[in-house]
């Protein structure tokens, strides 16, 4: 899954400017490595840079790597180990070894602008790159679901998958918080609630507002894994319909706040409306971490930090 940042979407600005750009790409990594498999980096003639390989220790190397690559035309994998040394001179823990790919992009490099029009239609690229040649293949058909480097066909294999999604039902001060967070953790962000007077871009100018009621709302979005949901208003007229259209899809991480009693009275309600139990299971309740959160920003910080703990633990894989 989603393991890394967008630097592709503004990549193809850069292209659009006719800059010339060559893109640095991890493709395998030991140790204690800053950057995972499919971190990008992308380097023009002057050397301004979007994105990162590392923690900053081996960014100067790539760069002038990048700048060889454009002025030459030729793809070159670069191998770099991290002593304990230069990790701690950019505040890591530990070193690492990285394996590079630097390769040229064409002026109108149609591959850079294809994988851009999925990201922003929320589907996944299956990229096939020949390491020795740089020729780059969107081939949907790879039953792989991770980015990997094939040592013995010199390819690596790169999956870019749709940033996550976080639908936030209810217009509430958690949702204020959560929302801040979640834009920093990068996560596309839907906020529902038909109560126009609570859900304003005044008290959340950073997110996709939608004034409707859950279940109609819902309709309109394609669910899978990549896509969470939290339910915050306490309202059963609300919340019950978000769960009862979600608990169904193939939805990830999906939860709602209230207190042991709140969702055993929640549960209770759904079962009499025929759900099983084994799918109110998918219901995180209550909601969060246990951290002992008191204030908003508190429990929006637990909420954020059990989806994230959800995605890397049981599908992030």
């Amino acid at each position: 899954m989603n393991n890394v940042d967008d630097i592709l979407t503004p990549t193809s600005i850069w292209l659009k400017q006719k800059r010339r750009i060559a893109l640095a790409t991890v493709i395998s990594t030991w140790g204690s490595s800053p950057r995972p498999v499919g971190g990008q980096m992308a380097i023009d003639e002057n050397g301004e840079i979007i994105g990162s390989v590392s923690g900053g220790c081996i960014e100067g190397a790539v760069i002038s790597e990048g700048i060889n690559s454009i002025q030459n035309g030729k793809s070159i994998i670069k191998d770099y180990g991290i002593s304990n040394n230069m990790a701690w001179e950019v505040g890591l823990a530990c070193g690492g070894e990285l394996k590079v790919l630097i390769q040229p992009l064409d002026l109108e490099d149609n591959i850079v602008y294809s994988i851009v029009k999925s990201i922003e239609k929320r589907k996944t690229v299956k990229l096939r790159i020949d390491c020795a040649t740089g020729n780059r293949k969107i081939d949907n058909t790879i039953d792989k679901q991770i980015s990997y480097f094939d040592k013995s066909k010199n390819e690596f294999i790169h999956i870019i998958d749709p940033k996550p999604r976080l639908f936030i039902v209810g217009a509430v001060h958690i949702a204020q918080e959560l929302v801040k967070l979640a834009n920093v953790a990068d996560y596309e962000i839907i906020l529902i609630d038909p109560r126009e007077h609570f859900a304003t871009k005044d008290r959340f100018p950073n997110c996709k507002i939608i004034n409707e009621w859950p279940d109609e709302a819902l309709l309109n979005f394609d669910l899978d894994k990549s896509s969470h949901l939290v339910t915050l208003t306490h309202d059963p007229k609300i919340d019950d319909l978000a769960l009862m259209y979600c608990i169904k899809k193939n939805l990830g991480y999906v939860g709602s706040l209230g207190s042991k009693k709140t969702h055993h009275k929640r549960c209770e309600r759904l079962i009499q409306k025929g759900f099983k139990q084994n799918e109110l299971a998918k219901i995180h309740g209550p909601v969060g971490l246990n951290i002992n959160a008191k204030t908003p920003c508190e429990i929006a910080t637990s909420i954020l930090a059990e989806i994230i703990y959800y995605r890397r633990s049981y599908y992030d894989k």
